[in-house]
């Protein structure tokens, strides 16, 4: 995994990009610590969601489906 500054990501984009095309992951840091990553779009970096914390609500006749509840809840915020 390479490794990339802050500066070196303003200054050197389109290099750290060709590297996230060849399927390499690029670490960026920020004053020597570690604060995002840049990987390829088809690595499934973010798991899915899981509604599990969600089963106190499982007998409510309002919110039968947590994911379509929480989609309308942000339809406002954002478009889906």
């Amino acid at each position: 995994m390479k490794s990339a500054t802050a500066k070196d990501l303003r200054h050197k984009t389109a290099a750290l990009l060709a590297e996230v095309r060849r399927g390499r992951r690029v670490v960026i840091t920020y004053r020597g610590r570690q604060i995002a990553v840049l990987a390829p779009l088809d690595q499934n970096i973010e798991p899915e969601f899981k509604a599990t914390g969600f089963g106190i609500w499982k007998g409510r006749r309002d919110i039968r489906s947590v994911n379509s509840w929480l989609n309308r809840m942000r339809s406002a915020r954002y478009e889906f």
